[in-house]
C-alpha cells in the first residue's frame, strides 16, 4: 500500500497546481486503491474507514472526494471501463491482424506498469443510474473486442468462430486475473501475459 500513500501525499506536495488538480490527483489515488481493496475483499468487505487509514486521513476527510461506498464503487467501474477503452485503443494503434489486436489489448493490462483496475462483478451494488450507465458501456466495449476477432477471421488469423463465443472467453478469462495475479508472486506479469496469449492462440489461431 505504500505506493498509494506516496501517491497522496506526492499530491499534498503540488503547491503550485490548483486546488482542483490535486484533489483530481487524491481522487485517482483514491479510486485505484479502492479498485484494488474490492478486488481482495469484494464490495461487502470494503471498508471506507480502512482505505481512509491506509491513506492517514479521516473517514469524514473522504466524503470530499466520494459521496458513498457506492458512489466509490461506480468510480472504481469506470475507470476500469477507461482503461478497458484505453486498451483498444493502444491495440488498433498498434495495428497488425486481429489476433495482433486482442494480444497487444492482453498486454495492456498485463505488464509491470499496468494500472490496477476492478472487476465489473457486483454491478446489482449499483443504483439503478449506475448500473445502467456501466452495463451500457460495458457492452458497448466488448463489441471492439468482437471487432478484432471478426478482423482475425477475415484475415487469416483466427479460425472461424461465433465472435460473441470467443468474446465471452476471453474477456471472461482476463477479468479475473487481478484476483488471480499478484505483482509480488513467482510468476512477473509479462509471463502472465505470454502463458494467456499462448492459451487464447492455441483455441484461436489456425494450426
Amino acid at each position: 500500500m505504500d505506493a498509494y500513500i506516496k501517491g497522496w501525499e506526492a499530491a499534498d506536495q503540488e503547491r503550485a497546481q490548483s486546488r482542483a488538480r490535486q484533489r483530481d490527483l487524491k481522487l485517482q489515488t483514491l479510486v485505484r486503491l479502492a479498485s484494488v481493496m474490492l478486488n481482495k475483499s469484494g464490495y461487502e468487505g470494503l471498508s471506507l474507514a480502512e482505505i481512509a487509514n491506509v491513506l492517514g486521513i479521516t473517514k469524514q476527510a473522504l466524503y470530499y472526494y466520494t459521496k458513498s461506498k457506492e458512489d466509490l464503487l461506480f468510480k472504481c467501474y469506470t475507470r476500469a471501463l477507461d482503461l478497458a477503452e484505453q486498451a483498444y485503443d493502444h491495440s488498433d494503434a498498434q495495428g497488425g491482424t486481429g489476433f495482433d489486436k486482442i494480444a497487444s489489448f492482453v498486454r495492456f493490462h498485463l505488464n509491470p506498469d499496468a494500472e490496477p483496475y476492478a472487476i465489473l462483478d457486483n454491478l446489482g451494488a449499483l443504483n439503478e443510474e449506475h448500473r445502467q450507465a456501466i452495463s451500457g458501456r460495458a457492452k458497448a466495449l466488448e463489441q471492439r473486442m468482437r471487432g478484432f476477432i471478426r478482423e482475425g477471421v477475415e484475415d487469416g488469423s483466427i479460425n472461424p468462430i461465433d465472435p460473441k463465443f470467443a468474446e465471452f472467453w476471453i474477456l471472461g478469462s482476463l477479468s479475473w486475473m487481478p484476483k488471480l495475479f499478484k505483482p509480488d508472486g513467482a510468476v512477473s506479469a509479462t509471463e502472465v501475459a505470454d502463458s494467456f496469449i499462448q492459451l487464447i492462440g492455441d483455441g484461436l489461431r489456425p494450426r
